[in-house]
């Protein structure tokens, strides 16, 4: 390559390089938000009132859009959960936001988790929980399945059926109780839970020293409920279980986790 030949390449690629980093210093373009200034404005499934209602939205909230409808006056915006949905214009205002002053690394950090990983609760806008849980009970292996019907959003009568394999007995769990929400529609909401049963005592088929008998059942405790994007609910409990009869009675505590699902 000559010398007029490599001048000719560096004076072509120094402005070509400058414009890069003049477009990468460049500050970003403002994001398009709506916020609804109706008191309430339901979130379709589709452009359109005839579509699955999935979400009501109340005065003040903001969403990001993502799409302007190409028929009618709607927009479509994404949910804290991650999904997305369809919104009347006409309820909403829209405006847009420009790069945000730079906040601690703390505020950045929990912004962060929050958008990634945590969505809001889905018991506002449901009746039925489902939820399967796993742990321990008294340092014995436990599985309850624990169904629930959500009266509002802070009460719920909550049944249970489950099963505590034991070294010499299995003792199979069945009974219902109510359920306080404390922060209902928070993202890591806590509750508290009691409830009365039955707990019917078998004895293994190598045991033949205890016979089945049947105890009356007595729990109480709590614990968080943590919606993950997509309505991905993770439950967490511990309660102390008392049973008993006329001649005898035992206690324990509960530690379990598991899936709620909701309807």
């Amino acid at each position: 390559m000559t010398i007029a030949a490599r001048a000719l390449t560096l004076t072509t690629a120094i402005p070509v390089a400058a414009l890069a980093l003049a477009a990468a210093a460049a500050p970003a373009a403002a994001d398009a938000y709506v916020r609804v200034i109706a008191q309430d404005a339901p979130v379709y499934t589709g452009p359109g009132g005839s579509y699955r209602t999935i979400y009501d939205a109340r005065r003040g909230e903001v969403f990001e859009v993502i799409e302007r409808g190409t028929r009618g006056f709607w927009y479509r915006v994404v949910l804290e959960d991650g999904t997305t949905g369809w919104i009347f214009g006409e309820l909403v205002f829209p405006f847009e936001v420009g790069p945000a002053d730079e906040a601690g690394a703390l505020t950045r950090m929990g912004r962060a988790i929050r958008r990634a990983m945590l969505g809001p609760s889905p018991v506002p806008y449901t009746d039925v929980e489902v939820s399967f849980s796993a742990g321990i009970l008294d340092r014995e292996g436990l599985f309850l399945l624990r169904p629930a019907y959500l009266l509002d959003p802070h009460f719920a009568i909550e049944g249970f059926a489950g099963l505590s394999p034991r070294g010499q007995t299995d003792v199979f769990l069945a009974g219902a109780g109510w359920t306080l929400r404390l922060v209902p529609g928070a993202a890591i909401g806590p509750f508290v839970h009691a409830s009365v049963g039955a707990a019917r005592l078998r004895p293994k088929a190598d045991n033949f020293t205890d016979q089945p008998e049947t105890l009356a059942v007595l729990d109480a405790g709590g614990g968080f409920e943590i919606t993950f994007k997509k309505q991905i609910t993770v439950r967490t409990d511990v309660r102390r279980w008392v049973l008993w009869n006329e001649n005898r009675s035992e206690s324990g505590t509960e530690f379990s986790g598991g899936l709620a699902i909701f309807f």
